[in-house]
């Protein structure tokens, strides 16, 4: 059972012998404490950026995310609305940045979606739901065939793909030759770094010694 104290709230079997605590607002419901919440970055803690050899690993910066479905027979109007619809694999910007998701799906990045959308699709906001990283540098494509069992040579820029990183699932978008943002889910953003890390270790390693 938890007890106030003064600002604090800690559990009643270690209040007794224990000075930690979880600070809580002083906004009480229901005879309880309400604990405050804070928004933190999905690599928190995490040690973003770093870079081994020829490549860096950088977080992005959250932005406004929302996937974007068509509903049956609302296609024509949703590329009205929009200037556009990726294709598979396809990026591009008529307004805002879209990138190809899925099957007939596509997320938006930033604001400014046009006013009627939600009249021919389904908006989801997953701004919450990714940790999105930029993986760069002359060894990038050769840190990621470590990992990813697709040839990124074979990948136009800029291009989308749904695969796996690993064991993790993978949104890619290829920006350029020497440069990949990697998209997965934001439960998953630990396993992302080390995956990426190791493999980075290795590549320059390997690259040190040729």
């Amino acid at each position: 059972m938890a007890r106030c104290f003064g600002s604090m709230m800690v559990c009643g079997a270690i209040a007794a012998r224990s000075p930690c605590a979880t600070r809580y607002s002083l906004t009480q419901r229901e005879g309880g404490c309400v604990i405050e919440l804070s928004a933190s970055q999905p690599f928190a803690g995490l040690h973003l950026p770093f870079s081994h050899g020829a490549t860096r690993l950088s977080a992005i910066v959250p932005a406004r995310m929302t996937m974007i479905a068509p509903f049956p027979g609302k296609t024509e109007a949703l590329v009205k609305l929009l200037g556009g619809f990726p294709a598979p694999g396809e990026v591009f910007e008529p307004h805002l940045r879209l990138v190809w998701a899925g099957r007939e799906q596509a997320l938006a990045f930033g604001e400014g979606l046009p006013d009627g959308l939600e009249t021919c699709a389904s908006l989801n906001d997953q701004s919450d739901s990714w940790a999105g990283a930029i993986l760069e540098g002359e060894d990038a494509k050769a840190v990621l065939a470590r990992l990813v069992a697709m040839d990124l040579r074979a990948l136009p820029a800029p291009s989308s793909a749904r695969t796996m990183l690993g064991h993790l699932p993978l949104l890619l978008v290829k920006e350029s030759e020497a440069e990949f943002q990697l998209w997965t889910y934001r439960s998953m953003a630990g396993s992302l770094k080390n995956d990426l890390d190791q493999a980075m270790r290795s590549v320059a390693a390997r690259r040190a010694v040729t």
